[in-house]
């Protein structure tokens, strides 16, 4: 076999791979989130071997109609050796947490002819934003089979989420069995959500084609959270497939769909499509 054939067949079994994995799905796909998530990116090379970049960020739930979050960045970049780059970057996240409802133990009573009736009681936590400081290394490792260019990047992150202080409404029905109808109260208080902390590790390998007199290059990307500071096995895993178009040297656009699985109990997964687009200054 060639070297041609052998590179077809090795991009013909990653955009295969790319494309079956988001159908290994949770079942409950009706409870999963369905976003649009943009980016815009700026870099400027400060000579051979660094360069500097800011990034702007929004994402969307429920496709356009609610707010995740809007994130902006700064990162510096240090080009190593040809096949090898150290990066250095802060995010600063406002995330969006909207309205939810916590259930309670109903209240339970007895009326006139001795049925049990159930009053329910819940919490309102009401909608706040969240804000959050990130920081992170890392380092992205080159490597080309013929016109496939793979990358495998390492990145530590240290998140911090800011304490909040947000409205919440408890609604609860008193009563005790015998006595009146129950009534409902709604107690109105303020919840302190503590600060939190977090200490990921990123790997993500990605494939990317060059082909031949085309301004379009497809890819495919995995990338597996592990989390450090809490182990409890992987916290998310991130898959894309997607192309970027080079409009010329210094302008590229991409675009994508994107899988997240989420890995603790309890989340949802994440489906998004991605638009993106840098410059280089």
């Amino acid at each position: 076999m060639n070297s041609k054939s052998r590179t077809n067949r090795i991009a013909t079994l990653l955009f295969a791979f790319a494309m079956v994995f988001p159908a290994f799905n949770t079942a409950k796909a009706g409870d999963d989130n369905y976003g649009v998530w943009t980016t815009f990116e700026a870099s400027k090379k400060i000579n051979k071997k660094f360069k500097v970049g800011a990034e702007l960020e929004f994402r969307s739930n429920d496709y356009l109609k609610d707010i995740e979050r809007f994130a902006i960045g700064l990162s510096g970049q240090y080009k190593v050796t040809d096949w090898l780059k150290a990066n250095a970057g802060y995010i600063f996240i406002a995330g969006y947490n909207p309205k939810s409802i916590s259930v309670k133990e109903d209240t339970r009573w007895i009326d006139m002819n001795g049925e049990e009736v159930l009053f329910p009681n819940y919490n309102v936590d009401h909608s706040y934003w969240e804000k959050r400081n990130r920081v992170y290394l890392s380092a992205t490792a080159d490597y080309k089979i013929g016109r496939i260019s793979l990358s495998l990047r390492e990145r530590l992150q240290y998140t911090r989420t800011n304490s909040a202080l947000i409205d919440e409404d408890k609604h609860r029905h008193d009563s005790y069995l015998g006595g009146p109808r129950p009534t409902e109260t709604i107690e109105h208080n303020k919840e302190l959500k503590e600060h939190k902390n977090n200490t990921v590790l990123r790997s993500r390998l990605t494939a990317k084609w060059d082909i031949p007199k085309c301004k379009v290059n497809p890819f495919v990307s995995t990338e597996l959270y592990s989390r450090l500071d809490k182990w409890r096995g992987f916290e998310k895993l991130r898959s894309r497939i997607g192309a970027s178009y080079k409009i010329n040297k210094d302008n590229a656009f991409e675009i994508y769909y994107l899988f997240e699985k989420a890995g603790e109990k309890g989340k949802a997964n994440t489906h998004a499509i991605g638009l993106g687009y840098s410059i280089d200054l």
